[in-house]
């Protein structure tokens, strides 16, 4: 209800319905905004820390640097082999190597820098929040639930993607949110947040998802699909005159492989399709997968859950003893064709299992692990091993005490970023299915939004089988802002509504 219809709905500078661009002009709309860039710094100057991919950016960006352009060949070697962009599209490394061609090669300028697009990001979102609304209060509560949600302010400490994945993605519900309240696609604007996406993080395409739903929530049919091919053809741009470069550089593969190879050796394709036949959770991820991608095979560590019989462990362990003698060397095809085998025979033992049930239970594990860091400075020591991360995760409570009274401040920030998730979990499960019985509000169309941003994530995820909590991460700015709304509208009905007379 408009301020004209009803003024004294409430008295709350904060309440009114003050019509558009409102909130940009308000102080606490500053305070919010200089709250997340703080604590987001504090994270960076505290607690720096590069992360597990680091050396692929920054290795990009460095060959990128030197003129060499794209490429992951050593920066040492004077080579300069054409690649495709590291393990995602170069977004990334060309922002680490903009930021240090500016800043000398500071990587506290590139954490800085990510940060502070962060808050852009949450900026924008937020005056598109108050837009839909006609409040200031959503938009509020929405940006002070983000600014200091503990899932996503410690990202910038890393040299990783995900800071910049989060602000893109922000980017885009804010376009998604003006194209409901102006009642029709922003073509252009959606386009070039959804190319900074795919760009950051190919699995930035999973936004085109919600992007056709707001195509046919806010036009008919006809007009949503020539609006949204419209989308895809500005998106299709910057890919293809990336895959055209590619072409012309003639790189042997024109698309992404489950493994990033040095200097573009050949990925083993059967070594990942075998680990997809029985990786569940993400910390047998690690030993099974991070070796391969730097060639460093002895390296390699294998679940024990991860073999049906011991004939098939004796096999594996013989494969592997001869792969640890080309430590350094590209992956053997030889090797790879070995485990593709493994692979078709437990497909063909059981194949539901491999393309049902091994699916849900990492789109399960993905939602459920309450272990993981999102970005703390809370890592286990290098002393703790492999098999110990994995028996931690299957022991008992007692096991877990012991730990946590050994290791106490990484046990209390583990447990306050764990409640704090399955809160927002739970939370955002009740506004779903309360989306569905009200059916109508902005409030609703935020709702879905998000839900369908968490489902095409979980099930590509859980498909694909990148079970790492992080790859949750993107889903979080819509979940927190879905909650907000709908707690920001409940609350305003509760307490502040008068009644007509």
């Amino acid at each position: 209800m408009s301020k004209q219809q009803n003024p004294e709905k409430t008295k709350s500078t904060l309440l009114r319905n003050d019509g558009l661009d409102v909130i940009w002009k308000r102080p606490l709309f500053y305070v919010i905004l200089l709250a997340a860039f703080g604590i987001r710094l504090a994270f960076v100057f505290s607690s720096p820390f590069m992360g597990g991919d680091a050396d692929i950016y920054t290795t990009v960006a460095e060959n990128i640097l030197r003129g060499c352009g794209v490429s992951l060949s050593n920066p040492e070697s004077g080579e300069c082999i054409p690649h495709f962009g590291g393990n995602q599209l170069p977004g990334y490394p060309a922002f680490v190597g903009l930021i240090w061609f500016l800043a000398d090669h500071s990587n506290t300028m590139v954490r800085i820098a990510q940060a502070f697009l962060y808050v852009v990001s949450l900026g924008w979102l937020m005056i598109a929040i108050q837009r839909i609304s006609r409040s200031a209060g959503p938009a509020v509560l929405a940006g002070l639930i983000l600014a200091l949600s503990p899932l996503e302010v410690a990202w910038p400490r890393y040299m990783q993607t995900e800071t910049l994945a989060l602000a893109t993605t922000m980017w885009v519900i804010a376009e998604l949110l003006n194209s409901m309240n102006e009642g029709r696609l922003r073509v252009f604007s959606l386009a070039a947040a959804l190319s900074a996406a795919v760009f950051i993080r190919l699995d930035g395409i999973l936004l085109c998802i919600p992007v056709a739903l707001t195509a046919f929530l806010v036009h008919r049919p006809v007009k949503a699909l020539s609006r949204g091919a419209l989308v895809a053809l500005l998106l299709s741009l910057p890919l293809a005159g990336w895959t055209a470069r590619n072409i012309a550089v003639d790189l042997p593969r024109l698309f992404p492989t489950p493994f990033t190879m040095p200097d573009n050796a050949r990925p083993p394709l059967g070594y990942a399709a075998w680990g997809r036949t029985w990786i569940t959770q993400e910390y047998q991820r690690p030993g099974w997968g991070w070796p391969v991608n730097r060639f460093v095979y002895d390296g390699i560590q294998i679940d024990d859950k991860a073999y049906d019989s011991p004939s098939e462990r004796e096999r594996v362990e013989e494969l592997l003893a001869e792969l640890k003698q080309h430590t350094g060397a590209p992956f053997p095809e030889q090797i790879d064709e070995e485990f593709r085998r493994l692979a078709e025979e437990r497909t063909a033992r059981a194949p539901l299992r491999t393309y049902l049930y091994i699916p849900l239970l990492r789109m399960a594990a993905l939602w459920t692990n309450p272990y993981s860091s999102f970005g703390w400075p809370n890592e286990m020591p290098s002393s703790f091993s492999y098999e110990e991360r994995l028996a931690f995760t299957r022991n008992g409570i007692p096991g877990k005490i012991r730990l946590a009274l050994k290791y106490p401040f990484r046990a209390a920030s583990k447990a306050f970023t764990g409640v704090y998730r399955f809160a927002l979990l739970l939370s955002f499960l009740a506004v779903s299915l309360w989306s569905f019985v009200r059916r109508d509000g902005y409030e609703t169309k935020i709702i879905w939004l998000a839900l369908s941003i968490v489902l095409a994530r979980t099930v590509f995820m859980g498909l694909v089988g990148n079970v790492e909590t992080r790859y949750t991460v993107e889903a979080v700015p819509g979940m927190e802002t879905a909650v907000a709304v709908t707690l920001y509208a409940w609350w305003k009905k509760r307490f502040h509504s008068v009644p007509r007379g």
